[in-house]
């Protein structure tokens, strides 16, 4: 195991720019194409349980990223690694099994809470991985690091979508505990708030608070599936 390990990190020397390059499209591509479809879907989901299908009957209700990825938020994702998805469409006064206030926050904390599984599930099964592997060869070692890698770029997005303004879920979930001076200031100001926020992650001045924040939901699934290995 120990030259296994060994081979593997010579290589990572030999080869940084282009693992650091590979690793840029893969996170890009795994946002597009899993990370969205799931957090978009999961809005869908909870407003469908809830009575409003007004997502379902637009064709929301999937995975395919087809239907979710907006195309200027994807080139944003290359251009810039900070995205976005056509937002779910949502009516709240459908939702009749609960109150319009419990509907926002239930298919508000969906998007985040899928990430948050998402990643659970990724640490799960890179665990088993090798747990029950013999041995640690480059090809398990990849595959370790992309379960890994994807975990690590949903709580990432868990942790921006839970931002409390708008538009993130965030600002959702703590809406209806604002005083209301305080909510209708944001409501007016929520365009110039939204650039604010966009400007601060593109030019990565948050990026120390969201990788902290990000590593202590990792240490937390870590820990949630120490009996893994």
């Amino acid at each position: 195991m120990r030259g296994a390990i060994f081979d593997v990190f010579d290589y990572f020397a030999g080869n940084c720019e282009l693992i650091t390059m590979v690793l840029s499209v893969f996170s890009v591509l795994v946002v597009l194409l899993l990370c969205f479809p799931v957090h978009e879907c999961a809005h869908a989901l909870v407003a469908h349980w809830l009575g409003d299908d007004t997502a379902s009957d637009m064709g929301r209700l999937t995975l395919n990223p087809l239907v979710h990825v907006d195309p200027m938020g994807a080139l944003c994702m290359f251009v810039a690694s900070i995205g976005w998805a056509k937002p779910t469409p949502v009516s709240l006064h459908r939702c009749r099994k609960v109150s319009i206030r419990t509907a926002d926050i239930l298919v508000s904390a969906a998007g985040p809470v899928s990430n948050f599984l998402l990643s659970l599930i990724m640490v799960i099964i890179a665990k088993i991985l090798m747990a029950t592997s013999s041995e640690l060869t480059p090809t398990m070692f990849y595959i370790y690091l992309g379960l890994y890698q994807i975990a690590e770029i949903n709580t990432f997005l868990m942790i921006i979508n839970l931002i409390p303004v708008p538009p993130f879920d965030g600002y959702s979930l703590i809406q209806g505990i604002l005083p209301r001076k305080q909510a209708i200031w944001i409501e007016e100001h929520a365009q110039i708030i939204h650039f604010i926020v966009f400007i601060l992650l593109v030019s990565r001045a948050l990026d120390r608070p969201l990788f902290y924040a990000s590593s202590g939901v990792m240490w937390v699934i870590d820990k949630l599936t120490f009996f893994i290995g």
